[in-house]
């Protein structure tokens, strides 16, 4: 009876918490709506890589028609330059794990600057061909955001705006004395590479100079100030006291680390900021028509990779301002002097790395937010990484109005699973920060070259919509200085997704089936159980979604820093709310981490209001006190947080309204408060791996559910769901459908679902049907079997200007790379198969025939009796042809493309005069394997049997 009671709680709690979210989000018609037609915020946008050419208008034209014509709704442009890779390793799947493995089969590869001259990227005449494009953009109905390059590397500023980092030199000497000489400077080395152009590499700034005694926990009361004692030159005179002393000289140096477009701006000085705005975006923004400005959306700050920095200008006194207290006099202990205690040294480390993070969060992020606001304009920007140590990836995401992210493809520089999803953050920070869209850099790699299909993308972008991407931003669209090569000029790096790949005319059925997943995944507010306090979260944060030890599979989670903490929390029916209504479960706490007390003592709040605390008491308080008593009150709220527990034989306790647990899992929390798993499977393959992701949208609970392999699989998936009616939303198809087969039971529902290789589909749960019930039937799925095989002979058309023949029998299906016929074996491009049929019998009125083409690399368009039934691009490579058969004299017609390996394989052994292609890209060599190509069958026309 009590667990049927708590049963019946969760879901009544569950029901209200929906009610309550409707204000927020579309309703059950709405959001039909736009799975079927996805609304414009939902398509997808492409990296526009200009390669630093001199291009033509012609060319940028060329370029958006294709873009508006294919479905993609925006553009980030994106100055660039061709890159340069070397290709010595290939990637080989074993298991559910990627190998590099190295190869001589690319010898003699290459990668060119593209033929048509340099065209520097914010020059006059770069500015005037943006303008440009921002008047086509304007025309088409196409949205323009423009790129600062990597960490606001676009465009040319002095040295002493770049990064900076603080350095030091020592010299120890003993007194009583008189010191009069010069203090040894540091030894900078100027960068490297091809800039800089402007600036004086040896630049540097005094910072302090200090003196400390040889005792060792020397009290910061004892340092000297020398500062004043030094000239300009760096000559000192002091009198030094008795004893032996350490004089540590600490100079401002440029890290120098920069690109081809410049230095890294310095992303802790606003000033910095603006000198790179002022030779970059003011002068486009001052060039540009009202008409121009129109379709101008925003200005986009890329990924950061510009390494660590450790000082500004300002640091000090920024630092007086937010830890409360002057750094000076504790600088010696960065430089690793052993001041103090261990505790003191430890609590000014964290103060320090805690205002750097504040300074990029502000001065780079929030003041890039401001300027765009200031000229009408988004900010937009990968804020979370990939390569941030310094910062809380939470907090710089939430100082832009768009918080972007990225996910690579399985490539050689990217192999594994960890370092090619790094969206988690972005996603995390926009769930509580109260933003809706998580844009996202996809399908990036450094490796692959026109190796990629839609059907091998799509479990890339199941992941990605399961880790909380919900806008895709393809990477990349090259800007092809010519409108007849191909596969034409190309950026490197990246997914090549341009009018130059084989299969673009086929685009527009991936960019709907990302359009619909992101338009679902836009729609309410994320669900998770749990929320995961991560403080100030310096270098913590979660790339891609984890399993956590103390929840394990079947619970989400996002993670909580100290300001989402201080400023967006309350208390709500036991749970943890925030200002937009996302909601948790339980605050799980870290082990043995030191605590600011603003936390704990907000934290203290939560539980008295009754909040749910999961973990162990906090190491020790972090950050130096600055008020008399602030650690005595620290200890005091740990004594009566967790007093009476030590973790094993006294795990829980009631305080105020709230529960706090010390010992035990918070999956064994939430199963204990009757909050079962969210999301299971049973009967999953050993080759299999289910990703799933929840969403509560008004009164609808929506889950997305993929496989992320090539296995098909059949699976039983239970959602912690009662009372309502399961639907299969497939968002290939558009189909939207009720499930037959489920049932209900201690408030979860169990469907038994189909996945094809790497499927998809979006349960949702919206029609109330009384709890307890259960479906009329044991499948969800028709029964396909074979009624008609068709076999050849095909009549297909290969494309001459390609090197194909004309016409040409096929008696059977055949992969086109054992083809003796040198037209076909290295043939790329589209190929359309002819075929005449008679169905010997037409089965019954309502029966619902499929036709199945069996092996197909890599995507197909097909017709029958003049009706294009659309664009077969997953697999099983199956199509609905019920309403167009008939009885004689079906006309079928399959137009099959595959990839480009093979034609570039066939002209490596041409001269360059005969050569069908052309591009800056020639990775492919003789001794590169041909790529399965073609129609493969067998194609054959199934009969479905309802279940």
């Amino acid at each position: 009876l009590s667990r049927w009671l708590c049963t019946l709680l969760v879901v009544l709690i569950t029901a209200a918490t929906a009610a309550a979210r409707g204000g927020n989000a579309q309703n059950y018609a709405t959001l039909m709506q736009q799975f079927e037609a996805p609304a414009r915020k939902a398509h997808p946008w492409v990296y526009w890589v200009w390669l630093g050419v001199n291009t033509r208008r012609a060319d940028i034209t060329r370029d958006l028609k294709a873009m508006k014509a294919t479905g993609i709704t925006g553009c980030i442009l994106y100055g660039n330059q061709a890159g340069t890779w070397a290709w010595r390793s290939k990637l080989v799947l074993i298991g559910k794990h990627y190998r590099v493995v190295k190869t001589n089969e690319y010898k003699g590869s290459y990668c060119t600057p593209v033929p048509t001259g340099p065209l520097p990227a914010w020059s006059p005449r770069w500015r005037k061909l943006v303008c440009f494009a921002a008047g086509q953009c304007a025309r088409l109905g196409i949205s323009l955001v423009v790129s600062n390059g990597l960490a606001s590397t676009s465009g040319e500023i002095p040295i002493k705006y770049g990064e900076q980092r603080l350095v030091w030199t020592r010299l120890a000497v003993h007194g009583p004395m008189v010191f009069d000489g010069k203090l040894p400077a540091f030894r900078m080395r100027a960068p490297g590479g091809n800039f800089p152009r402007t600036g004086a590499p040896t630049y540097s700034r005094n910072v302090a100079v200090l003196a400390v005694p040889d005792i060792s926990g020397v009290s910061p009361k004892k340092v000297v100030n020398l500062t004043s004692h030094m000239n300009a030159s760096g000559r000192l005179r002091w009198q030094v006291p008795a004893g032996q002393w350490t004089i540590l000289r600490f100079e401002q140096v440029p890290t120098g680390a920069h690109n081809f477009w410049g230095y890294y701006t310095n992303c802790m000085s606003a000033k910095a900021l603006d000198k790179t705005w002022a030779v970059t975006m003011a002068p486009l923004l001052k060039e540009m028509t009202p008409n121009q400005r129109t379709a101008l959306k925003g200005i986009e700050d890329d990924s950061w990779e510009a390494g660590d920095t450790t000082w500004t200008k300002s640091f000090p006194q920024e630092f007086l301002e937010r830890r409360g207290y002057d750094l000076l006099p504790y600088l010696p202990i960065l430089a690793g002097i052993k001041m103090a205690d261990a505790g003191t040294r430890a609590r000014v480390l964290s103060d320090y790395r805690l205002t750097i993070s504040d300074l990029i969060a502000a001065n780079h992020y929030g003041h890039l937010k401001a300027l765009a606001s200031k000229n009408g304009l988004l900010a937009y920007s990968e804020a979370a990484g990939p390569n941030y140590r310094q910062a809380d990836d939470l907090k710089t995401s939430s100082r832009v109005d768009c918080a972007m992210a990225e996910f690579w493809m399985p490539c050689t520089h990217r192999p594994s699973m960890n370092s090619r999803f790094l969206l988690r953050n972005a996603a995390n920070a926009n769930h509580i920060y109260g933003k809706r869209i998580t844009m996202c850099e996809a399908f990036t790699s450094l490796g692959p070259e026109w190796q990629e299909s839609p059907f091998t993308m799509k479990p890339v972008a199941d992941q990605a919509f399961c880790d909380g991407c919900n806008r895709v931003c393809i990477h990349n669209f090259s800007q092809s200085p010519s409108l007849t090569a191909k596969p034409g000029y190309d950026y490197v790096a990246g997914t090549h997704y341009e009018p130059g790949i084989t299969w673009w005319h086929e685009t527009p059925a991936f960019n709907l089936y990302l359009a619909r997943c992101s338009s679902m995944l836009q729609a309410g507010m994320f669900h998770a159980d749990a929320w995961v306090y991560r403080g100030s979260n310096i270098g913590r944060g979660e790339p891609r979604k984890m399993l956590l030890p103390t929840l394990g599979h079947g619970y989400d989670h996002d993670n909580c820093n100290s300001e989402v903490l201080l400023t967006r929390t309350s208390v709500q029916d036991g749970r943890i709310v925030l200002a937009d209504g996302m909601h948790y479960h339980v605050l799980i706490l870290p082990n043995a981490r030191p605590m600011p007390l603003a936390d704990l003592t907000k934290i203290a709040a939560l539980v008295k209001a009754g909040a749910t605390i999961v973990g162990p008491p906090p190491a020790s308080m972090q950050g130096m006190p600055v008020h008399a008593g602030e650690l005595a009150k620290f200890k005091a709220l740990v004594a009566r947080l967790w007093g009476g527990l030590d973790g094993r034989n006294h795990t829980e306790k009631h305080l105020g309204a709230g529960q706090i647990f010390w010992g035990k899992t918070a999956r064994e929390v939430l199963h204990s408060q009757g909050y079962g798993l969210d999301f299971s499977v049973r009967g999953l393959s050993s080759d299999g791996t289910m990703e799933w992701i929840h969403r509560t949208c008004g009164s609808s609970e929506m889950y997305f559910v993929a496989s992320r392999w090539a296995h098909p699989e059949r699976v039983v998936c239970t959602f912690r769901q009662s009372g309502r009616q399961p639907e299969l939303w497939n968002p290939v198809t558009g189909s939207i459908r009720s499930a037959t087969a489920f049932t209900q039971a201690h408030g979860c529902t169990s469907i038994p679902l189909q996945f094809g290789p790497c499927g998809s589909v979006f349960v949702v749960f919206h029609k109330k049907i009384g709890i307890d019930v259960s479906g009329p039937t044991q499948s969800n799925y028709a029964v396909a079997t074979p009624l008609l095989r068709i076999t050849g002979p095909w009549i297909v058309h290969f494309d001459p200007k390609w090197g194909g023949p004309a016409s040409v029998v096929f008696n059977h299906l055949i992969d086109w790379t054992h083809s003796n016929n040198a037209g076909i074996k290295y043939y790329s491009g589209t190929a359309e198969y002819q075929k005449t049929f008679d169905m010997p019998q037409l089965p019954p009125a309502g029966s619902h025939l499929l036709l199945d083409l069996g092996g197909v690399d890599d995507v197909a368009t097909v017709r029958l009796n003049g009706k294009d039934l659309g664009v077969v691009w997953t697999r099983p490579a199956q199509i609905d042809i019920t309403h167009v058969i008939k009885a004689q004299h079906n006309m079928l017609e399959i137009r099959v493309v595959n990839l480009w390996p093979n034609r570039l394989i066939g002209d490596a052994a041409l001269p360059k005069a005969r050569r069908f292609t052309r591009t800056n890209i020639r990775k492919f060599t003789l001794a590169s394997p041909l790529l399965p190509s073609g129609l493969l069958g067998p194609v054959r026309v199934l009969i479905e049997h309802k279940p």
